[in-house]
């Protein structure tokens, strides 16, 4: 049993339906092929895209009868993301991810290259049944994404980094697609152009807060219950915000900064900042940022109509601060 389905804030036949179908999506005339995006698609996740994409669209009144439209628009924002995953995959040189080998060390890096480019395609061509306005939602957030893992890319090894532009590179990176399924959600279920509104900003700031729990988690967690090594972000250099809060929290500033800007980093160095940055106050910090943004996704849809798809949409959040994974 996927995440998706251990959790699935009661549009569990919906997520499944997304499930089938981007396994069906995937089907290709080259066995490799096929047999490459099965096994990103196969280790799941947490499908919480789909998730809010489906209850944005019941939240504002959307029907059963007109459904399939939230499915494919979820179907397309997951297969693009689970491109981008690829790609994400080779360029910060990681080895599992959700409990798998990645796809570029089990089949090579062209190998997987393709794969993504082919689940990007097919992502778009889920696109194409659905209207020029959703198109455009979804484009504009990977427009987004591209521009957060550039931003990210200047910022790298660069322990001055603001906080605001922390924010700003997250916003791009990920909150972009969890605004963008609540809007497409929003848009299919016919919800008024306030409610796109209000649901987007609500993904914007769910978005917001799941990439600074990740962070956390990459600190604090173990490889057997991430389902990837920990302490990636500091081998890569990225400035996360536990390491921006842990160069202003009393630790050894000057180990930090040697690992962060150092290009080949010894993993006994690493394991000893991880260990250094356990032991401060800013995993409490990043924790309350994260609670902080949650507390603003809620006020984001106080507005949105009374229904149990809009406290869905609340437990949803809340699950973000408590995940483990």
């Amino acid at each position: 049993m996927n995440d998706a389905m251990a959790l699935d804030f009661g549009v569990g036949a919906e997520l499944r339906l997304v499930e089938e179908t981007l396994r069906e999506s995937v089907k290709s005339e080259s066995p490799l092929l096929n047999e490459i995006a099965m096994h990103v698609i196969a280790a799941g996740g947490k499908r919480l895209r789909p998730a809010i994409c489906v209850l944005s669209y019941k939240a504002v009144g959307g029907t059963e009868k007109n459904v399939a439209s939230a499915i494919d628009a979820s179907v397309a924002v997951e297969l693009i993301h689970s491109a981008t995953l690829i790609h994400d995959d080779i360029t910060d040189e990681g080895e599992m991810r959700r409990g798998k080998v990645t796809a570029y060390r089990k089949y090579g890096v062209h190998n997987a290259l393709v794969a993504g480019d082919f689940m990007f395609v097919q992502g778009f061509k889920y696109g194409q049944f659905l209207s020029p306005e959703s198109i455009r939602i979804a484009a504009e957030a990977y427009e987004r994404l591209a521009e957060g893992e550039m931003l990210q890319e200047q910022w790298k090894n660069n322990v001055a980094i603001p906080r605001e532009i922390y924010i700003d590179i997250i916003s791009g990176k990920t909150a972009s697609v969890f605004s963008a399924s609540a809007q497409l959600g929003a848009f299919h279920g016919g919800g008024t152009d306030e409610e796109i509104e209000m649901l987007g900003q609500f993904g914007t700031n769910v978005g917001i807060a799941f990439q600074i729990v990740d962070d956390v988690l990459d600190i604090v967690s173990d490889e057997n219950t991430l389902g990837k090594s920990v302490g990636n972000d500091l081998k890569e250099g990225n400035m996360t915000l536990p390491l921006i809060y842990a160069m202003n929290n009393g630790v050894d500033r000057k180990l930090l900064a040697e690992v962060i800007s150092k290009k080949d980093k010894p993993a006994d160095l690493v394991q000893k900042a991880i260990e250094m940055i356990r032991h401060s106050g800013c995993i409490t910090e990043s924790h309350t940022q994260a609670e902080f943004f949650i507390d603003k996704a809620r006020e984001n849809i106080a507005g949105l109509r009374e229904s149990r798809y809009k406290e869905e949409l609340l437990m949803l959040a809340d699950s973000v601060i408590t995940r483990k994974k």
